[in-house]
């Protein structure tokens, strides 16, 4: 890009030399003019430049996004976290029906979400649908006392039920999806209600709900999931064909403690 700056600049200096060479009562009127054009020029090769080399390139310092489960969008380069996430995955898919964790496997449950990330304001977790990985989770970090609007639900096994309700958050939801009717609300949680799993990127997204996505990110510092629409879309459509035909759904949820309990490897 320097080169063809300065090859640009040669050429047109050259012109202007035999401009004032020729005319110079028209280059003292113009010669302004002649060197605010220049500098716009070099100015908008070099933002050319850069907008096509981030296009081509794509942004390091992007967010990242882990395996996919049918969902399609651009996926910048995995950082070797990410890597080392996504093999930690593949291997839960193969051990999931075995592990057991408090007497029970975890393959038992419709949905098992895994928590194994809490950074003092948010909880990342991994979430599985009938033992296969189907999204990200992300929730307010852990407090021993709860303070409304910014701690997660306790762990354990609850239904997975339609909200009938016509919440304001409900009525939100089905004016911009159409095919959204209620909320999934994970029930019979003691201290808590209206807990849904929807969409958001932040803890600043939700007040004790579960967000999912198709993507997260731990190297900022706030910690993130990415592209959660088409993933709540997609276990909202498949949880509501469950339900629809009078399946049972449970909702496991276990905290970072199932890594050790279960004997494996921190993830």
């Amino acid at each position: 890009m320097k080169q063809v700056t300065a090859l640009l600049f040669v050429a047109l200096l050259t012109i202007t030399v035999l401009l004032f060479l020729t005319n110079p009562e028209l280059l003292e009127d113009i010669w302004l003019w002649i060197i605010g054009f220049i500098g716009y020029i070099v100015l908008l090769l070099e933002k050319g430049f850069k907008a096509v080399t981030t296009a081509v390139k794509g942004d390091k310092n992007q967010l990242v996004s882990g395996p996919q489960t049918g969902s399609k969008f651009a996926v910048t380069q995995p950082s070797a976290e990410v890597i080392k996430l996504e093999k930690k995955i593949s291997q839960l898919e193969e051990r999931l029906k075995a592990i057991s964790v408090e007497g029970e496997h975890l393959g038992n449950s419709t949905i098992t979400v895994l928590r194994y990330l809490d950074d003092g304001k948010t909880s990342l977790g991994l979430l599985f649908l009938k033992n296969k990985f189907f999204a990200y989770t992300l929730e307010d970090t852990f407090k021993a006392e709860k303070v409304a609007g910014e701690t997660r639900i306790p762990a354990g096994k609850y239904p997975l039920r339609f909200n009938l309700n016509n919440t304001p958050l409900t009525l939100a939801y089905r004016q911009r999806f159409p095919w959204f009717k209620h909320h999934l609300e994970i029930e019979d949680i003691e201290g808590f209600d209206n807990v849904y799993v929807h969409i958001g990127n932040t803890h600043q997204d939700t007040q004790g709900c579960i967000l999912i996505a198709d993507g997260v990110t731990t190297s900022s510092s706030e910690k993130m999931i990415t592209h959660s629409r088409l993933a709540f879309q997609r276990f909202y459509q498949r949880i509501s064909a469950l339900l629809l035909v009078g399946e049972e759904v449970t909702f496991r949820i276990l905290d970072e403690d199932w890594i050790e309990q279960a004997k494996l490897q921190p993830i």
